[in-house]
């Protein structure tokens, strides 16, 4: 639903100098197509609603327009805007009070940022848990504890704002999703050994969203009993650039794996991985190895044990 419809119209100009400033003899010309385009001296663009302009953008082939010319071409702009906008609202008077069913809903609600970890869950479970139960077409969970939401059902948004919230309150409970099946079962531990902070792991992807990237870096047991170890690739440790789309960036890697580092957990206890760190140790010829101790030879470990049986017998 918009607030208010708004329409455009492209301006052109013919002018006999082109090598002049407009004057009073400059043709303003409405509505114009490729040929005017071309052949004229102006292309003025201006959009906007009956209140105003909203938005406008000019090219010119000459030297100037003084500010009659531009005062006409504004007036006839307005003109045929206006009538534009009449056989807008004669083919619809009132926009739809709700969107066509094609195109998604987006949603925004906020909950406190110390309950973030909440609704993410241990390697993104939860998240990916909502988003598959509500049919959501994607979910975003902001550092400020902002969410958004979007499904092409108006409904599932509001099923899944609930659910949420009930969860941050300790529950889960009706609404939608989950809670409309009882409740979950006791969620199984990773149950293998601990990473080393530093190492680098062959992530696997487990989820894309636009905070970040989901990855097991450990398996599981074999026989499926306990999970893998999963951290989370923030979309700010995905590359040395900055990225502004997760998804879009990760999709057109078009790899299931990569390499990342694990840097430790954050204050939640959530394990955090990097890419951009490996990325740099490359650059740089590798990471950083641990400068070897110096091995002392036979002969200057007999010197050290004289000396300290000379301290004895002191």
């Amino acid at each position: 639903p918009i607030k208010s419809p708004v329409a455009g119209i492209a301006m052109g100009m013919l002018l006999d100098d082109t090598h002049s400033v407009s004057d009073d003899d400059a043709v303003i010309v409405s509505d114009i197509l490729g040929t005017e385009d071309g052949l004229g001296t102006m292309d003025f663009k201006v959009a906007g609603d009956r209140s105003g302009i909203t938005t406008f953008q000019l090219d010119i082939k000459c030297e100037g327009l003084t500010i009659e010319t531009m005062s006409r071409a504004l007036q006839q702009a307005k003109v045929g805007r206006l009538h534009i906008l009449d056989k807008m609202e004669s083919a619809l008077a009132v926009h739809r009070s709700e969107l066509p069913p094609t195109i998604p809903r987006i949603g925004k609600f906020n909950i406190p940022a110390d309950n973030i970890g909440k609704v993410i869950g241990p390697g993104g479970k939860q998240i990916r848990a909502i988003i598959e139960d509500f049919g959501l077409t994607n979910m975003d969970v902001g550092e400020d504890g902002e969410i958004q939401v979007s499904s092409l059902d108006t409904e599932k948004l509001k099923k899944a704002e609930e659910f949420i919230m009930n969860l941050i309150k300790g529950g889960g409970g009706p609404g939608g999703g989950r809670g409309e099946r009882g409740p979950r079962a006791p969620r199984v531990a990773y149950a293998g050994p601990e990473p080393e902070e530093g190492a680098v792991f062959k992530g696997k992807i487990t989820g894309i969203h636009q905070f970040g990237v989901f990855m097991e870096i450990l398996p599981g047991a074999e026989d499926g009993s306990t999970p893998g170890l999963e951290g989370l690739c923030h979309v700010s440790e995905l590359h040395t650039e900055r990225i502004r789309n997760c998804e879009g960036f990760v999709n057109s890697m078009g790899v299931q794996e990569f390499d990342v580092k694990y840097v430790g957990k954050n204050a939640k206890g959530q394990l955090q991985l990097s890419r951009k760190s490996v990325l740099e140790d490359k650059k740089n010829g590798g990471p950083k190895k641990p400068e070897p101790k110096p091995e002392m030879s036979a002969a200057e470990v007999d010197v050290i044990a004289q000396a300290i049986e000379g301290i004895k017998n002191l």
